[in-house]
């Protein structure tokens, strides 16, 4: 693994870090809703709402048609055609009542406003968004929160915000939480780039990765009268946020659960923060509904997570046991391909064969060992005897195949001319790399002088 590459940070005066003990909680559920048959109903079930074209503009069928129409439990959600679309509103999506916003759970949905065009959405109510993706919000007179204002609850799942530009953060409000979710890309000045809270606020990021936002710190409090915000971090990642800038501002109170990374210190020291560098990979598609940061195997993201609560990550991918922390779960394990020539030279004064092969590997640069056992069946006279040996080799495996050799030793014996069986496995191998075996029958044969 890679040495940890912390940076400098303070730890602000006013922190307050509250040791928290992981709750024993009943699994997490973010699975969508089921999808609407019909095009032609305003509302199914009584409360779904369905978007049947892509325009920014108050027209039946619209994103903002059904915003308007929406009551305080409605689900509005997008027709299959929409999957994957973008949609630039005319103006800010303003709905006053409670509202959850689906997008579909395949391509997801993005909704964006022309750039200068002001914020994305105002949430009187609060409300869920839920496979949406939220770019290209501004604001300069409006204050903080260029894609979200909320004055209600905020719950954020399998949702990214990136890409909006603003006065101050991307998100604002005073009760907000986020689930596999990834916020990334936006700026912003004064209290935060990324999300900015109120007075006696709270934030609960759970399995969700905050990185690359710039000009101000990531997480930040806009004060006033009330008691500084709490931000709860589960088994998430707060990284790489500027080059000048914290990853979290003055004036928070911390509680930590599961096992978290932040790349400085300004989120706190406790037993639960390791202060180290996830080694994120760029924003990017994926899989899943919305973009998100995939991470260098080397990462301590990987299996990092501790008391694993949330079954899949952003893209729907099932999460192990051993979690990884942040938005994403690993997937892109090196798989290995191991072969055994058919036949192995013997005839050495000890009795031990050379077995040969070849190794490649889907990824470049891993390094592990390869275990060989040699068997053989001897018949001298009417007794039989089984002569067994092992040996291996080290090797740093590339993309296309290299040959291997390994000199197999025999317990008691000598190996001799004739038939075996060989089988070779890979051993001492990294965790991101999945384990590979190889067995045939080969031919022990002396070797050309």
């Amino acid at each position: 693994m890679r040495p940890a590459n912390s940076r400098a940070g303070r730890v602000p005066l006013a922190l307050s870090l509250i040791a928290v003990v992981a709750c024993a909680e009943d699994r997490l559920t973010t699975a969508p809703h089921a999808a609407p048959t019909s095009s032609t109903r305003q509302a199914l079930d009584g409360n779904v709402i369905l978007v049947t074209n892509a325009s920014g503009a108050n027209v039946p069928g619209s994103l903002p048609w059904a915003v308007s129409v929406a009551g305080g439990t409605s689900v509005i959600q997008f027709a299959d055609s929409l999957a994957g679309k973008t949609i630039t509103l005319d103006a800010t999506l303003e709905p006053f009542p409670y509202i959850t916003i689906e997008g579909p759970a395949t391509d997801g949905i993005t909704i964006r406003t022309p750039a200068g065009a002001g914020r994305i959405i105002r949430l009187r109510q609060g409300g869920v968004l839920r496979n949406v993706t939220l770019s290209g919000g501004s604001g300069g007179s409006d204050g903080p929160g260029s894609a979200i204002w909320t004055q209600g609850p905020l719950r954020l799942e399998h949702t990214t915000v990136s890409n909006n530009n603003g006065s101050m953060s991307a998100i604002h409000g005073h009760e907000i939480t986020l689930v596999n979710s990834t916020v990334s890309g936006n700026s912003g000045s004064g209290a935060a780039s990324a999300i900015s809270l109120g007075s006696s606020a709270t934030l609960v990021l759970d399995n969700s990765t905050v990185a690359n936002n710039e000009g101000a710190p990531t997480i930040g409090w806009v004060s006033g009268p009330g008691s500084m915000p709490t931000v709860t971090l589960r088994n998430s990642i707060i990284a790489s946020n500027g080059s000048f800038t914290s990853n979290c501002g003055s004036g928070l109170q911390f509680a930590y659960q599961g096992m978290n990374i932040s790349s400085d210190n300004s989120c706190g020291v406790a037993p639960a923060l390791l202060i180290a560098d996830p080694m994120l990979a760029a924003l990017a598609d994926n899989g899943g509904p919305t973009a998100t940061h995939g991470f260098d195997p080397r990462s301590p993201a990987l299996n990092g997570g501790v008391n694993c609560s949330v079954t899949v990550d952003q893209r729907y991918v099932s999460r192990g046991t051993s979690c990884d922390i942040g938005a994403l779960e690993f997937t892109d394990f090196t798989v290995v391909t191991l072969t055994i020539d058919a036949n192995a030279a013997t005839g050495t004064p000890n009795g031990s064969a050379t077995v040969t092969g070849t190794v490649k590997c889907s990824r470049a640069g891993d390094e592990f060992g390869v275990a060989v056992d040699l068997q053989q069946q001897q018949k001298v006279g009417k007794t039989t005897t089984v002569v067994r040996g092992s040996g291996g080799t080290d090797l740093t495996c590339t993309t296309s195949a290299q040959p291997w050799s390994a000199v197999v030793t025999p317990t008691a014996g000598a190996f001799v001319v004739g038939s075996a069986s060989a089988t070779a496995t890979t051993n001492d191998v990294p965790v991101w790399v999945t384990p590979s075996s190889a067995t045939r029958a080969v031919k022990l044969v002396r070797p050309r002088r």
